[in-house]
C-alpha cells in the first residue's frame, strides 16, 4: 500500500445536536483520540487533528498527536482541511484523506482503500473518492438522513447523492448508503474549497453536489469493511460505548 497519503482529522466543539462531542468519553478515552488511534492504524505517512478549540487542542497534546488551530468561521470540515493544506504548503499532488472527528470506528482498511483509489485514478481531471455500503433496511431507505449514492459500477463513478428516494430510485433492487470519509488530492480540495457552496449544495443540503456543480469527478466503491456508528447524538454516543465496552 502507497502510504504517501495524510489524514486530517477536523474537530470542531460547537456541533449542533452534541457539544463538546470530540472530548466525550468512550470507555476511558475522549472520542478525538478514538479517531486518531483509528487513523493511526492505517498506512498514512501522518495524522494531523485540525481543530478550532483550544480545549481539543490541549486533549490532543496529551496524547502526542500533530494539532493546528484552524479559524472558527469555517462552515464545514472540508474547508477547515484546506486550510490545514495552506497551513503546510502541501503539493497540488498530494492525497489527503478527510476523516470526520465522529468516526471513532472506521476501520483502517477504508482508509487506506480511498487512498489507493486516488492512486490509482486513470483520469487526467480532478476527483474526490468516497465509499459506500449496502443498504439493507427498508428503514434506511426512506431515511432521509441516509445519504443514497447511486454509481456506475464499471467505472466506479457516482451519478447521484439524494435523501429522499424517488419513483425512479425505487424501482432499484440494490441500494447504497454514502459513508461520509474523503479522499483528494490538494488541488482538488483546493477548486472545492475556495468554491462558494452551489446551489444545488444548498437546495438539497448536500456538500457532495457542489463537486458535480464544479466539474469534480466523484469516484466511489464499497468499502472493504461496514463502519461502525458515527456519534452525532447521545444516542450515537451510548452505542458507541457500548461496542467498545464489548471488545
Amino acid at each position: 500500500m502507497n502510504s504517501n497519503y495524510i489524514i486530517v482529522i477536523p474537530a470542531r466543539y460547537d456541533s449542533k445536536r452534541l457539544p463538546g462531542k470530540p472530548l466525550a468519553d468512550i470507555e476511558g478515552k475522549p472520542l478525538i483520540q478514538r479517531v486518531y488511534d483509528a487513523a493511526r492504524k492505517s498506512s498514512a505517512k501522518d495524522v494531523i487533528i485540525a481543530t478550532d478549540n483550544q480545549m481539543i487542542k490541549d486533549t490532543a497534546n496529551s496524547f502526542n498527536a500533530k494539532v493546528i488551530m484552524t479559524n472558527q468561521t469555517h462552515q464545514s470540515g472540508t474547508d477547515r482541511i484546506n486550510e490545514v493544506a495552506n497551513h503546510e504548503y502541501w503539493n497540488d499532488d498530494q492525497v489527503i484523506v478527510n476523516l470526520q472527528g465522529d468516526n471513532p470506528l472506521m476501520p483502517y482498511e477504508n482508509i487506506d482503500q480511498l487512498a489507493k483509489m486516488i492512486n490509482t485514478h486513470e483520469d487526467s481531471g480532478l476527483c474526490i473518492a468516497t465509499l459506500s455500503t449496502r443498504i439493507i433496511e427498508n428503514k434506511d431507505i426512506e431515511d432521509p438522513n441516509v445519504v443514497k449514492v447511486e454509481f456506475i459500477q464499471e467505472t466506479k463513478k457516482a451519478i447521484s447523492f439524494k435523501r429522499h428516494v424517488d419513483i425512479r430510485l425505487k424501482k432499484k433492487k440494490k441500494f447504497w448508503r454514502h459513508i461520509g470519509i474523503y479522499a483528494y488530492t490538494r488541488d482538488s480540495l483546493k477548486v472545492f474549497s475556495d468554491a462558494q457552496p452551489s446551489k444545488n449544495e444548498m437546495k438539497y443540503n448536500l456538500e457532495q453536489l457542489r463537486a458535480f456543480d464544479l466539474g469534480i469527478s466523484i469516484i466511489i466503491d464499497e468499502a472493504e469493511k461496514n463502519p461502525g456508528p458515527d456519534v452525532d447524538t447521545n444516542d450515537d454516543l451510548e452505542a458507541v460505548r457500548r461496542i467498545y465496552r464489548s471488545f
